[in-house]
């Protein structure tokens, strides 16, 4: 072969003139405009028109101040091909690739006269139509769309696929006709979850299950409320009615200490930009979650808008003022809520328009719908009741409670931003008729989803709170400041909620104050907000209005349940309705002593007068935490085996802050030590749950006894796309804590790890200092010295113990020394992120905090294979006790480990002759106390009452939820055989637990049948 120099010099030539084009091309492209918001004339020249005309109007408008004005006689087009479709990368995808989206367009069109048209809209390439829709024409007013690619016809892309058009079209076969257009986004990736359908764009997730959103209005649902007939009613019905409306309207009545001040509502209103040219209502865009889309200041000027949550409560101000208003004020009043009705008409938030998305929109609608509420009867008078109701009844999907029962499921958002507002809307309807009918079906719905168990979320057998797949109870918070709301009203009337859905919703509103001490819940279920005051101290009413509503049954005037735990949290406050309780119904205070299990939350909770112990871990079914994309990013540890001590002073009485909080910390936790930086989570959202099934609880009497199987090595997100996650360092350990009396034992074994850079660990506690000269009692010395570091160790048979600021003692069994430190601390807020710079605007700019505390942990080395400690925690001493804490302690005989290696834990407690057994391994020879073996890990408690009879407490902790796909559980428990074998021949009742015995030889077999992980208590005689 012949070399030629000029041939390859030739090739070089072309590929970089192919190289110099391609470049030319992308820089041309990525000149084109993604959004198209129609400001200068001169874009007309960018666009083709068939039997129509274009210009640029100032008659509507969202963003800037025109829009396209496309007038049509005949069979008519335009088009462009100056566009351009944004990347995954440029769109504004507030959780990356976390969840999935598509290419999406995004279009706002005006209609001044409704027609019974179409237009249809679509995209080519080289002159061929590849994908179109068409949308009717039957609507006034601005409509906002979000229409994916995939769901359009022709040659859809597959979800998720990049497209890539040449020209954009809107055509029509319309005789004539006016509309305009503003603010297209040609194609930007969207959120799968969020493209909404409706009236106009109906096909959208026509194939998806039409409940799957329970934040999607439906068509379906709007349809009954229009075909609904109602019936005639009683003038005992009506006088019902009348009842709930005014309880309604006396709920909503502010304070007589505040007054009318004209000039300041005048002042608020005028920010928001309205003018009334005579014909229509001018004003910014009125949006709803606006960084979802894509915004160019060049092409759209300043993003000037209106949120609908700031539309709302202005509406919502004037409305609370209308009444107590002089004339000329009243006048001003009703001039500008006029005002403001006609633009949240004319922006479209109608019937049958969901503005491209309205997802999680009942956060954000309470104070309008409030507003509109608070002022039907103006309204009325000037013909805007229907038009504003409907648009209501359609936003918050009224029609649901007219659907069929078995598509009826519990939902906590709707408890939360809904159900209050279902109730304040039937009272929208102007014939009563069609409000008793709509409150009868509402009545039936709530009284069926209060009764839930066994849903995906709602309120669960053990009364704990699901949200997101997990207890949540900063989720339920809302469902329980509301739904009492609910129950009080309709309380001894036909409309009452139904016994068993008052029972369900009362078990899970009381658990509150069982997990809470004495109103806090604690960091261990604190979700993505920890140490953020996490409690139920404003559901000072809410209790009051259950107690108020009778028992669930409807046969007795108070609740004397709910009664006495109001008079235990807020009694003291209330002397009005103390009498009432105590003096005319004989109630008394509650005593609120003993030990409380929560399977559903892997958490278990010891209670003694003035303080509690919150114990906390997880498992395959129940999550860790939520660690969310700018919230609690470094919530790695609250569940890993956590013992958190709360006095009747709260989290912050208790030495718990965020100021200054190393998130390694959290007390009980064994963990990996590890710097913030690689602390936070490396996903934008995690929910982590490990493969392991046992985390769990039981109770017999006032004590009880907790474990878990710590395994961060394999797991899943409980929230998310992804199925198989864990973290790095592969940490491991088999913890238990078992509560007898005053005490706790801690025992952990079997800990390892794979990092070899970084401390394996278990905390003993964290404490915030108020002062930083107050006394830590140790083994070794009483210190007040600050800063100051130690190790503190055993010294022959004496074993190594110290206190915490808050007059907790930890006496050490197992020989660890004891790493101790009080310093001041740095560190950063929850909501900021170190690795990406991001900072919720809920954390109000902080990012570094700092604050003094004292610390002490057991130190397990770098790497464990089989670490393992023991330690006994007397919480809240007084102090004659603290000074004398090593001498007490020391001389402590009421309890004996038995056993603490990889098959059990097991303790006895001499005085009340129990023995708890934590089973880690099937069929394990336990060789103490009448128990031999079970044939799955268990947790047993053993009570020997007499030389003849044993009590029982037995659970199996896997909750053995149904995977219906990898990664996704139906959330309910479903029974678990479990069979225990006892030295002795015992007898015991067949029950609902107990489904055999056998004690034909020397031993005796039980068999149980154990669900929701619940305690199964049983006695047994011996023969």
């Amino acid at each position: 072969m012949t070399f030629n120099p000029f041939k390859i010099q030739n090739h070089i030539l072309l590929s970089i003139l192919l190289l110099m084009i391609s470049s030319l091309v992308e820089a041309q492209n990525s000149e084109l405009p993604a959004v198209e918001s129609f400001e200068e004339a001169s874009i007309l020249t960018k666009f083709n028109k068939t039997n129509s005309s274009l210009t640029i109007s100032d008659s509507h408008y969202r963003y800037g101040r025109n829009s396209l004005k496309w007038e049509w006689q005949g069979e008519a087009s335009f088009g462009t091909p100056n566009f351009r479709e944004l990347s995954h990368a440029e769109s504004p995808l507030r959780y990356g690739s976390h969840f999935p989206a598509s290419p999406t367009l995004h279009m706002s069109i005006y209609n001044e006269m409704a027609q019974n048209e179409t237009i249809t809209i679509s995209y080519e390439t080289q002159g061929e139509t590849q994908v179109y829709f068409s949308i009717p024409l039957n609507f006034t007013g601005w409509r906002r769309i979000w229409v994916p690619f995939y769901e359009m016809n022709g040659n859809p892309p597959k979800k998720g696929s990049a497209v890539d058009y040449d020209y954009f079209k809107v055509s029509t076969t319309a005789a004539k006709g006016t509309l305009f257009f503003d603010d297209i986004i040609f194609s930007q990736y969207q959120d799968d979850r969020h493209q909404y359908p409706d009236l106009i764009v109906p096909f959208i997730k026509a194939n998806d299950n039409p409940g799957k959103d329970h934040w999607l209005p439906l068509i379906s649902n709007f349809k009954q409320i229009q075909n609904l007939k109602p019936r005639p009613v009683s003038m005992a019905i009506r006088m019902d009615l009348k009842k709930f409306e005014k309880m309604i309207d006396a709920d909503m009545v502010i304070d007589k200490k505040y007054k009318v001040y004209i000039n300041a509502l005048t002042e608020m209103f005028d920010k928001l930009q309205l003018k009334d040219n005579g014909t229509t209502v001018l004003g910014p865009p009125l949006n709803f979650n606006d960084g979802q889309e894509y915004f160019n200041k060049k092409k759209q000027g300043p993003r000037i808008f209106n949120d609908i949550k700031d539309l709302g409560k202005v509406m919502k101000k004037l409305a609370n003022f209308h009444d107590r208003a002089n004339d000329s004020e009243r006048q001003e009043i009703e001039r500008m809520f006029l005002l403001g009705t006609k633009y949240y008409l004319d922006q479209g938030w109608q019937a049958g328009s969901n503005g491209g998305t309205r997802h999680h929109i009942g956060y954000n609608v309470r104070e309008i719908t409030e507003g509109f509420f608070k002022m039907r009867r103006f309204l009325f008078e000037h013909d805007l009741l229907k038009q504003v109701a409907s648009s209501l009844h359609w936003l918050y999907n009224l029609g649901m409670v007219l659907g069929k029962e078995e598509n009826f499921h519990v939902n906590i958002d709707y408890l939360n931003t809904q159900a209050y507002y279902h109730l304040m809307l039937i009272f929208m309807f102007e014939e009563q008729e069609m409000q008793a009918e709509m409150l009868r079906a509402y009545s039936n719905y709530l009284s069926i989803t209060l009764a839930q168990q066994e849903e995906e979320w709602g309120f669960k057998i053990d009364g704990t709170a699901w949200h997101h797949n997990g207890h949540y109870p900063a989720y339920g918070y809302g469902a329980f400041q509301n739904v009492p709301k609910i129950i009080y009203t309709l309380s001894k009337t036909r409309f009452r909620v139904g016994t068993e859905g008052h029972r369900n919703f009362k078990n899970a509103f009381l658990a509150t104050r069982t997990y809470s001490q004495k109103y806090d819940w604690g960091f261990g279920n604190a979700g993505r907000h920890p140490l953020e005051a996490n409690n139920i101290k404003k559901f000072r009413q809410q209790y009051l209005h259950m107690a108020l509503a009778g028992n669930p049954e409807g046969t007795a005037e108070i609740d004397k349940e709910v009664a006495a735990a109001y008079l235990r949290l807020w009694g003291d406050e209330d002397m009005l309705n103390t009498s009432l309780f105590t003096s005319l119904h004989g109630i008394k205070k509650e005593n609120l002593i003993g030990y409380y299990t929560f399977p559903y939350a892997a958490t278990a909770v010891q209670r003694q007068n003035n303080w509690a112990a919150i114990i906390k871990g997880y498992s395959k079914y129940v999550w860790a935490s939520e660690i969310y994309i700018d919230e609690n990013r470094y919530g790695r540890y609250p569940a890993n085996g956590t013992v958190q001590l709360l006095s009747e002073k709260g989290e912050k009485g208790s030495g718990f802050r965020q100021e200054g909080w190393d998130w390694n910390r959290y007390p009980g936790a064994t963990i990996i030590y590890l710097p913030l930086k690689e602390l936070e989570a490396k996903m934008p959202l995690i929910m982590f749950r490990s493969n392991e099934t046992f985390a769990g609880a039981t109770k017999l009497g006032d004590n009880g006894i907790f474990g878990m199987v710590l395994n961060e090595g394999k797991g899943s997100n409980a929230d998310g796309p992804e199925t198989k996650v864990g973290y790095p360092g592969k940490l491991y350990a088999k913890k238990s804590v078992f509560s007898f009396g005053k005490k706790l034992i801690c025992i952990g074994t079997n800990i390892s790890s794979i990092d070899d850079k970084n401390p394996t660990q278990t905390n003993i506690f964290q404490s915030f200092l108020e002062d930083k000269k107050v006394p830590i009692y140790t083994s070794s010395e009483k210190i007040t010295k600050f800063p100051y570091t130690a190790t503190i160790a055993s010294e022959g048979a004496s074993k190594n113990w110290i206190t915490d600021p808050y007059g907790n003692g930890y006496y050490m069994l197992s020989g660890n020394p004891i790493q101790f430190k009080k310093e001041k601390q740095q560190s950063y807020h929850n909501k900021y992120s170190i690795n990406t710079g991001k900072n919720n605007k809920k954390a109000k700019g902080v990012k570094e905090t700092e604050g003094d505390y004292a610390s002490a942990w057991i130190n397990h080395g770098m790497g464990p294979k089989d670490a393992s400690y023991q330690y006994v925690i007397y919480p809240f001493l007084s102090e004659p006790e603290l000074k004398n804490f090593g001498k007490t302690a020391s001389k402590d005989n009421s309890y004996e480990i038995l056993r603490a290696d990889e098959k059990a834990h097991i303790v006895l407690d001499k005085d009340t002759k129990t023995t708890g057994y934590v089973i880690f391994e099937v069929d394990t020879k336990l060789e103490h106390g009448a128990l031999r073996t079970t044939s799955k890990p268990a947790l047993v408690m053993a009570r020997e009452d007499s030389a003849n009879r044993l009590t029982l407490s037995v659970v199996e902790p896997d909750l053995n939820f149904k995977q219906i796909r990898q990664n996704k559980f139906e959330n309910y428990s479903r029974p678990v055989t479990l069979t225990l074998t006892l030295s002795g021949k015992w007898d015991t009742a067949i029950s609902g637990t107990v489904k055999a015995v056998d004690h034909t030889g020397s031993v005796t077999t039980i068999t149980l049948e154990c669900v929701h992980g619940l305690p199964n208590e049983f006695s047994l005689l011996k023969l």
